[in-house]
């Protein structure tokens, strides 16, 4: 016998926990996903590249002082604003996420008769453990979903501009 003690929960509270944790990964992505507006994020950080380019571009050209500091002007609000938007989200999975880790888990652990600090941390941290690795998983998922969609994306506005996808991504 180890140091710790082996402690596991009962297969039906695991089942449970995973669940819930299950629950709370789908409904913090849907979330994020309405909150953030992921075509018009697209769409600004398009723009912010562009002009993120013409300020390097100005710097390097050594363009007057007072041309970069009018581009630096332009692309400030374009950056706050994309802040705002990837972490306004945040403003409600954050509380959720410890709405249901600090208060109803323990409450959970407790109703069920694993009262003990032992059990209701291992309860938090299964919790933990597969939210943490659905967030992992679906992040990837959204990240390649959301490169496809933006390469959808150019193509369309290249097919309807006339030019070929290649100059399209050329000027982004």
């Amino acid at each position: 016998m180890g140091l710790i003690p082996a402690i596991i929960l009962p297969f039906n509270i695991e089942i449970i926990i995973i669940a819930i944790a299950v629950t709370y990964a789908i409904g913090s992505l849907a979330m994020q996903r309405k909150l953030s507006h992921p075509k018009k994020q697209r769409d600004l950080q398009a723009r912010l590249n562009a002009l993120s380019k013409e300020l390097n571009a100005m710097v390097k050209a050594k363009a007057p002082q007072e041309q970069i500091m009018a581009k630096q002007k332009e692309l400030m609000p374009l950056m706050s604003a994309s802040m705002k938007t990837q972490f306004k989200p945040m403003l409600v999975i954050l509380p959720l996420f410890f709405i249901v880790y600090y208060a109803f888990l323990p409450w959970f652990a407790g109703s069920m008769g694993l009262g003990s600090a032992t059990n209701v941390g291992m309860v938090k941290t299964l919790f933990f453990i597969v939210v943490f690795v659905l967030g992992i998983a679906s992040s990837v998922v959204v990240l390649l979903y959301d490169r496809k969609k933006a390469k959808q994306e150019q193509a369309e506005a290249a097919a309807a501009s006339g030019a070929s996808i290649a100059e399209v991504e050329a000027k982004a």
